[in-house]
């Protein structure tokens, strides 16, 4: 990354916190997940942690690794999410998820793995190099922080953090269908969606959760940096 970059994304953490801060939100930063586990299993019991995310199923280490966790002036956690940088070693984003992609299930679900599947979309199969993987975004459903477009401000913050931390080639996610279609993923600033490549099945049901996943490479997320921070829409 560029020393110019560093230089705005660094003055964009600084803004998007003003915002957040003036909109009752206070941000902190952390590598620790045993202490991100603790703040979800007290504060976010309805939306168990994720294995991608879990320190007792997935190996950690505070260089790869950052959440964001969001308070109200109460001291109530209001809102998380989290990252985690991931090492291709040479390989594309879709073989290595072909092989993997049971490793980065929904957490609280109970899944039937072996009819589960992924199918690499065209984003995947030219991903490579250093990536970075976003989840646990998380917004507590409570009508003074839902619909002031705080999604987008929060989601580029983490974006942001990660440039910062890692300089990452390409970032991505995985989004339910239902809900990227929605719009969450474009107020998120995802600039590219794969349909339909991960479905879960879910134990003795005959309901599935399909996903998209979400992506952007470096240069998208210079681009996003230099988006206007707009107020004007739903988040």
């Amino acid at each position: 990354m560029k020393i110019q970059d560093v230089c705005e994304s660094a003055r964009h953490v600084t803004a998007i916190t003003q915002r957040l801060v003036a909109g009752d939100m206070n941000l902190t930063v952390g590598d620790s997940f045993d202490e991100f586990a603790e703040i979800i299993a007290t504060h976010r019991s309805e939306q168990p942690l994720s294995p991608p995310f879990d320190p007792r199923r997935s190996f950690l280490p505070k260089t790869n690794v950052i959440w964001v966790v969001g308070r109200g002036k109460d001291g109530r956690v209001l809102h998380t999410q989290a990252l985690r940088l991931l090492d291709l070693c040479g390989q594309t984003l879709g073989a290595y998820l072909s092989q993997r992609f049971v490793d980065f299930p929904p957490g609280g679900v109970d899944l039937d793995l072996e009819r589960s599947w992924f199918q690499p979309g065209p984003g995947a199969a030219m991903i490579t190099g250093r990536v970075a993987y976003h989840g646990e975004m998380w917004l507590a459903d409570d009508p003074a922080y839902r619909g002031r477009g705080l999604i987008d401000l929060l989601a580029r913050y983490a974006f942001m953090m990660a440039m910062l931390h890692w300089d990452p080639d390409h970032l991505f996610g995985f989004i339910k269908r239902p809900t990227a279609r929605r719009g969450l993923a474009e107020r998120e600033g995802y600039m590219h969606s794969d349909p339909y490549c991960l479905n879960w099945a879910v134990q003795g049901q005959e309901a599935q959760i399909a996903c998209n996943m979400v992506w952007m490479a470096q240069r998208d997320l210079c681009h996003v940096m230099h988006v206007p921070l707009d107020p004007d829409h739903a988040g």
